[in-house]
C-alpha cells in the first residue's frame, strides 16, 4: 500500500489555494456591504386621500450598476404602489471617503383611504460590477414608511376619490343626435386626465343597465404622456349603447368628484342624462336574440324549457305503451341477444 507525505511543497500550495479563497470570499463580503439603499419620502404638507406622494429609493454602488434593478413591491389594502418606469437619475457621492455610484428611483404611492397608512419593508435586487470583474448581485431591503393621510371635508360618503391639479373631464357621443331606429348604436367616450396621476390610478366608470338599451363597455385606454418631466395620466372609457327596439329610453345621469388640490375644495363633474328616440325599424321583421330584454329572455326559455319536457313526456308514454302491446316479440328479441352459457366440455 502506498502511503501519502505531506511535505512543505504540499503546504505551500494548499496555503495559497486557502490564501486566495479567502481573499475572494473577503473581497465578496466587502462588496456586499459597501452597496447602500436609501428611501425619502417626499411630503410637503398635509396628504390627502386619492393624492400621489413621492417615495424616492437611491441604490448606492461602490462601483457600477449592472442591469435594472427589481422591486419587490407589497400589497397593502387601500394602498396603490407604482414603481418608476423613466429611467433613473445617475448621481455620484463620497461618504466617508469612499465613492458611489448612485441611482434614484421616484415610486409613487397612491392612499386610498385615510388614517395611518404603512408601506411595510420591502426588497430591491440589483447587481454592480467592479472593474473586470463578474458582476455580483445584492439583495437590500427598503425601510417601513409610514405617513398620516387625511379625507377632505365632504368627502365622506364617496366611495372612491381623486385628489389632483387641474383635472379635466371630458364627454362625447357619436353620433351626437338622440333620434335613432331598432338596431342602431352609439359610442360614448369619457376621458379622465391629470398632471402627476397616472392613468391606472383613476377609477372606472361606472355604467347603469337600460332596459331597451345594450350596454357594452370596453377595456379601458390607459395613457401616461411625459413630457420635460411631467407626467400626466389620461383614461378612456367606452361604452356602446344599442338600441335593441322602439320606444322612448333615458341613460341616467352622473357625476365625479374630485379634491382640487390647490383650491382645497371639492369639484364636481356632472354628465347629463342622455334621451333615445327610438323607431321600429322595417329593415328588422323581427328582433334578434341578443336584442330581447332580460324578462323577454326569461319568459323564452321558460316556453322552450316546457315545451321540450312535453315531447319527452310523450316520447317516454308512446314507447311504454309500445313496449306492453308487442310484449311476447319484445321478450323474443331480448333473448335472441343474450349470452348463452354452455355446459363446461371437462367438469370436475
Amino acid at each position: 500500500m502506498r502511503s501519502f507525505r505531506v511535505t512543505r511543497r504540499h503546504l505551500r500550495r494548499s496555503g495559497g489555494f486557502f490564501c486566495a479563497f479567502f481573499w475572494l470570499f473577503a473581497g465578496v463580503l466587502l462588496a456586499q456591504d459597501t452597496a447602500k439603499v436609501r428611501t425619502q419620502l417626499q411630503v410637503k404638507g398635509d396628504v390627502w386621500v386619492g393624492q400621489g406622494t413621492t417615495l424616492v429609493v437611491e441604490l448606492l454602488s461602490p462601483g457600477f450598476f449592472a442591469g435594472s434593478p427589481t422591486f419587490y413591491l407589497p400589497r397593502v389594502p387601500g394602498v396603490l404602489i407604482l414603481q418608476p418606469d423613466e429611467r433613473p437619475v445617475l448621481s455620484s457621492e463620497k461618504i466617508d471617503g469612499a465613492s458611489y455610484t448612485i441611482q434614484r428611483h421616484e415610486l409613487r404611492i397612491f392612499a386610498e383611504r385615510p388614517g395611518l397608512v404603512t408601506v411595510p419593508s420591502f426588497e430591491v435586487r440589483f447587481s454592480t460590477r467592479e472593474g473586470a470583474a463578474a458582476p455580483l448581485e445584492h439583495r437590500l431591503r427598503i425601510d417601513t414608511i409610514s405617513m398620516e393621510v387625511k379625507l377632505p371635508p365632504g368627502a365622506e360618503g364617496l366611495a372612491t376619490l381623486i385628489s389632483a391639479r387641474d383635472l379635466k373631464a371630458t364627454e362625447i357621443w357619436q353620433p351626437e343626435s338622440g333620434s335613432a331606429k331598432a338596431g342602431d348604436a352609439f359610442t360614448r367616450t369619457i376621458t379622465f386626465s391629470a398632471p402627476d396621476i397616472p392613468a391606472m390610478a383613476f377609477p372606472p366608470f361606472t355604467t347603469t343597465e337600460v332596459a331597451g338599451l345594450g350596454v357594452y363597455p370596453k377595456a379601458p385606454r390607459l395613457l401616461d404622456h411625459s413630457e420635460r418631466g411631467t407626467m400626466r395620466g389620461e383614461r378612456q372609457d367606452i361604452v356602446t349603447y344599442v338600441c335593441q327596439r322602439s320606444g322612448r329610453f333615458v341613460v341616467p345621469a352622473a357625476r365625479f368628484t374630485w379634491w382640487d388640490l390647490d383650491h382645497h375644495q371639492l369639484r364636481k363633474v356632472d354628465f347629463p342624462a342622455r334621451t333615445f328616440e327610438v323607431e321600429a325599424n322595417p329593415a328588422l321583421p323581427g328582433l334578434p336574440v341578443a336584442s330581447l330584454s332580460s324578462e323577454n329572455l326569461k319568459r323564452r326559455a321558460w316556453m322552450v324549457s316546457l315545451g321540450l319536457l312535453a315531447v319527452f313526456i310523450v316520447v317516454l308514454v308512446g314507447f311504454a305503451l309500445w313496449i306492453n302491446r308487442c310484449r311476447p316479440e319484445w321478450w323474443r328479441f331480448i333473448r335472441f341477444w343474450s349470452p348463452v352459457h354452455l355446459a363446461p366440455l371437462n367438469p370436475r
